[in-house]
């Protein structure tokens, strides 16, 4: 004899109700999962990034070294081929003052014409002169003039300064006092007057020749 089935059933629309909202976890679930894969996966990448940075730096910080290394070397080897030069230098210099020495002393025995010695001391006697010179009237009488100073025999050098409104100005090496009484030897010389002399300025003045009466 079988005993009739009692129990209350679940009607249709609860069973329904029932199985949405398990889907609904089973897909709130799914997402869960995968956020957190999403979020395994950003940590696992910044990771990455982190370890490659560190061995970027790393790498720079030993090639910063290797840098500096081999800037101390070639700082310290140009410092040692300086010092080298510098010694070079110092010997040659010593050297050649010892060569001077050796012309000097040949040179001061050296007779002259006369059979006086020739001293170094007197070659070394020239004393500069400022020659000043008004009333020239062209180039051509200023370069005459300054080459009868050079054929002078107490100037050993002469170079033109200026040439303005008739003035010349010589910068000259002389080893013994000019006079304006030697100028009366220059061939455009007509007259000669001195207005300065000195040791170191000598100051001239060209004056016009005289008219000649008429009918002379």
């Amino acid at each position: 004899m079988q005993i009739p089935d009692t129990a209350p059933r679940e009607t249709d629309p609860d069973r329904e109700t029932l199985e949405q909202q398990v889907r609904a976890l089973q897909e709130r679930l799914a997402f869960y999962e995968g956020f957190d894969r999403l979020i395994q996966d950003n940590v696992a990448h910044a990771r990455e990034l982190f370890r490659l940075a560190a061995q970027e730096r790393e790498a720079a910080t030993t090639a910063i070294e290797k840098a500096r290394h081999d800037a101390g070397r070639g700082e310290a080897y140009l410092r040692g081929e300086l010092e080298l030069i510098a010694s070079d230098l110092e010997q040659l210099s010593q050297t050649l003052e010892g060569l001077a020495d050796r012309v000097a002393r040949a040179l001061g025995e050296l007779p002259s014409q006369n059979g006086l010695a020739v001293s170094m001391v007197q070659a070394r006697t020239d004393q500069p002169l400022s020659i000043v010179v008004h009333g020239l009237s062209s180039a051509r009488e200023a370069l005459s003039l300054q080459r009868f100073v050079a054929s002078l025999p107490q100037v050993s050098d002469v170079s033109a300064r200026e040439f303005v409104g008739g003035v010349l100005r010589l910068d000259a090496r002389v080893q013994d006092r000019l006079e304006a009484a030697q100028f009366l030897t220059w061939s455009d010389a007509q007259g000669i007057e001195a207005l300065t002399e000195r040791p170191d300025v000598l100051e001239l003045a060209l004056r016009e020749p005289a008219p000649s009466p008429a009918g002379a």
